[in-house]
């Protein structure tokens, strides 16, 4: 089971979940980055500097402009790159143009689901079908009505509808959205993700610092559930 962890914003971030036996490590970032939390293109780079090589590094883009994701790309240079922003506004052939351009990055497509919503209702299943030729990976994760990006909402959703979208693809797909050290190992249970994912709840619950947010005991809790599930 890999555990993938967001959102990375310090190298002693780095440095505590990659010791807490992480897999994957995520870094969100931006050329004039607009979220709380998002790094600059040369913050995220100075941070993938120390990964190890054992330990995927995960870039996140809410960017819709690829000629920009295709410039970052370049100062960056993580492993796999994490589309999270509005799926409809870069199409499969945008992104067969920045694998072009980039050679051997990987491609994580975020597949927004929302809470409280039947899957009947959702257009999740058609985006993994639509998007499954270009992609490595899928994060399967909760989309808020209010926003156009993909996660970081802490909220959970049904874990049948991951279930039903990872048994319709070959994708290895990673879940997300509101995951932590008490529900991971069902949430596992019933969806059998090739990952899983959790950026809230390994936070501190009130970080002095806010480029240090990652509360080790609490990273280290999730990946032992996860790895134990």
């Amino acid at each position: 089971m890999k555990v993938q962890i967001y959102e990375i914003r310090s190298k002693e971030d780095a440095i505590n979940v990659i010791e807490s036996g992480a897999d994957h490590i995520g870094v969100p970032y931006a050329k004039n980055p607009q979220y709380p939390g998002h790094l600059t293109c040369e913050e995220a780079k100075k941070v993938f500097e120390i990964v190890p090589s054992d330990v995927l590094k995960i870039g996140l883009t809410i960017s819709e402009d690829v000629d920009e994701i295709i410039e970052n790309l370049s100062i960056v240079k993580p492993d796999v790159l994490h589309l999270s922003g509005d799926i409809e506004a870069i199409a499969p052939e945008q992104i067969k143009t920045i694998k072009r351009h980039c050679n051997d990055l990987k491609i994580m497509q975020a597949i927004p689901v929302y809470s409280g919503i039947p899957l009947e209702n959702q257009k999740a299943l058609n985006y993994a079908k639509e998007y499954e030729s270009v992609s490595d990976y899928f994060l399967i994760d909760t989309k808020s009505m209010s926003e156009e990006v993909i996660g970081a909402t802490g909220k959970v959703h049904d874990w049948n509808i991951d279930k039903a979208i990872i048994e319709s693809t070959n994708v290895p797909c990673i879940i997300a959205g509101g995951l932590s050290s008490e529900n991971v190992a069902e949430a596992i249970r019933i969806s059998n993700p090739y990952g899983v994912d959790s950026f809230t709840s390994t936070n501190y619950d009130s970080p002095k610092d806010e480029k240090r947010i990652k509360d080790p005991s609490k990273v280290k809790a999730f990946v032992r559930a996860a790895q134990n599930a």
